[in-house]
């Protein structure tokens, strides 16, 4: 006589999402889509159509969340942002012991804030906001909290040298700096531009010892 299979045990009932979790899976879709979208395609032929296709939601989700292309590319940079933020956050090492260290690992920083996928759908906003009002002022605003945001890092990283008088121009010469030597990745010149970063942060880090602003 053959033994009867144990019984199996029930398998409890997921539990069930609420609207607020529905309503945020979705909006993250959009976001992560539109990012997507925008560094394959750029600003120009971006599609809310495409956004709602690659993310997997309906044409009326799109329009609940966001009315516009631009509230929506917008939206997806804030995204992008919030994510850095949070990876730098997380992944900051202890600050080296020796002031010129830690200001060489600042600048270093500040650099592989502009090598990931912000910079570039930056850029491509920057280049439509020109002739696009909306986008125009939807950026200026990110751009303010961008750099607030890098203020408030360097202040936690480095007060005595975000205390200093000239702290502000001379991060505004450090960002110019790097974004104009980032720029030559999209010419498909990133190896160029690795071997070139380490003579750039020397000289950007000689402006903090001798005090240029």
């Amino acid at each position: 006589m053959s033994e009867e299979p144990p019984a199996r045990r029930p398998v409890p009932p997921r539990p069930r999402r609420t609207q607020a979790q529905r309503r945020a899976t979705t909006r993250a879709a959009l976001l992560e889509a539109c990012v997507d979208c925008l560094l394959e395609q750029g600003y120009a032929r971006l599609t809310t159509a495409a956004v709602v296709s690659r993310a997997g939601v309906s044409r009326g989700a799109q329009a609940h969340h966001f009315s516009t292309k631009a509230e929506l590319v917008l939206a997806a940079l804030r995204h992008v942002a919030d994510q850095l933020a949070a990876e730098m956050i997380e992944d900051q090492p202890r600050p080296p012991e020796r002031p010129e260290q830690a200001q060489l690992a600042l600048l270093d920083q500040l650099w592989a804030l502009h090598t990931g996928r912000l910079f570039p759908a930056l850029m491509e906003l920057w280049l439509a906001a020109r002739t696009d009002a909306e986008l125009r002022a939807g950026l200026s605003d990110f751009e303010r909290e961008l750099t607030r945001r890098v203020v408030k890092f360097c202040h936690e990283r480095m007060p005595a040298l975000a205390r200093r008088p000239d702290f502000r121009s001379f991060l505004a010469t450090v960002l110019a700096a790097i974004r104009g030597l980032a720029v030559l990745d999209f010419l498909d010149r990133g190896d160029e531009i690795a071997r070139m970063w380490p003579g750039m942060r020397a000289q950007l880090h000689s402006m903090v010892a001798n005090g240029a602003s």
